[in-house]
C-alpha cells in the first residue's frame, strides 16, 4: 500500500509538471511569451519539482539532493549567484551526502552484502556518491530495489536473480551519474520515467515468449543515464 501510495503521489507530480510545461510551449504558439528565454531561467525548476514530490513520498534523501541541486542552479540562471561563484557552494555537497547518510540507515546506504560478492536479499539497495558500486544479485525472489547514483556509477547485475511470483519493481535514480543494469533475458521489462538533460536506454530484446518474470523498473534521470540491457 506505502508503495502504491508513493507511485500515485510522483505520478501526480510528474503530471503537474507536464501540465505546466504544456502551458509554457502553448504560450510559446500564441506569441505571449518566449519559452526559450523563460525556460533558459527557470529550467532548474524541474529539479526542485522533482525534489518536492520525493520529498512528499517515502524517498527523502534523494528529494534533498535534487531539491538542493536544484535551488542552487535556480540562483545562478537568475542572477542571485554568478556561475562563476556556484563553486564557493561546494560544501552544499558534503550537506546533501550528509541528508542521504542520516534519512538512511547504514545498511540502506551500503546495501546487502554476502561473501562472495552478490546480494542475496529479496529487496537491494545500492548507492554511489562519488564513486562506483558493483552488484550481482543471486536473490531467488527478487522483489525490487532502490538504485541511486550520485556523481558517480552503479553497475547492477541480475543474470542470477529470479522474479518474485508477483514480479519486481526497481527505483532506478541517475542524478550527475549512471546506472547500468543488466536482466536475463527471458525476464519481460517494462520502464518508465522522464529524463532531465539526460537518457533513458531499454535495450533488452523484445518478443519471443518471456517466461521469467515481470520487472519494472522507475527510472529519474538528471544530467545523467540509465540502461537496461541483456
Amino acid at each position: 500500500m506505502v508503495n502504491q501510495y508513493k507511485g500515485s503521489s510522483q505520478n501526480t507530480w510528474v503530471g503537474i509538471l507536464l501540465v505546466v510545461v504544456g502551458l509554457l510551449f502553448l504560450m510559446d504558439t500564441l506569441d505571449i511569451l518566449n519559452v526559450g528565454s523563460t525556460f533558459a531561467h527557470w529550467w532548474p525548476l524541474i529539479l526542485i519539482l522533482i525534489g518536492f514530490a520525493k520529498l512528499k513520498g517515502q524517498d527523502k534523501a534523494k528529494g534533498t539532493i535534487f531539491f538542493i541541486v536544484g535551488v542552487v542552479f535556480l540562483s545562478a540562471t537568475l542572477n542571485i549567484i554568478n556561475w562563476g561563484n556556484i563553486f564557493r557552494f561546494w560544501p552544499l555537497i558534503l550537506i546533501a551526502i550528509g541528508a542521504v547518510m542520516i534519512l538512511k540507515r547504514k545498511d540502506e546506504l551500503l546495501g546487502e552484502r554476502v561473501s562472495s560478492g552478490g546480494v542475496s536479499g529479496d529487496f537491494i539497495r545500492a548507492n554511489a556518491i562519488f564513486g562506483g558500486a558493483e552488484r550481482i544479485v543471486t536473490s531467488q525472489n527478487l522483489k525490487g530495489g532502490d538504485v541511486m547514483a550520485l556523481f558517480g556509477g552503479v553497475d547492477l547485475d541480475l543474470r542470477q536473480a529470479r522474479v518474485s511470483p508477483e514480479g519486481c519493481n526497481f527505483t532506478l535514480t541517475a542524478l550527475f551519474g549512471g546506472v547500468e543494469v543488466i536482466v536475463p533475458p527471458d525476464w519481460n521489462v517494462s520502464d518508465s520515467g522522464m529524463p532531465i538533460f539526460g537518457g533513458i536506454e531499454n535495450k533488452t530484446a523484445a518478443g519471443g515468449e518471456k517466461t521469467g518474470g515481470k520487472a519494472h523498473f522507475t527510472c529519474t534521470v538528471a544530467f545523467g543515464g540509465i540502461e537496461i540491457k541483456n
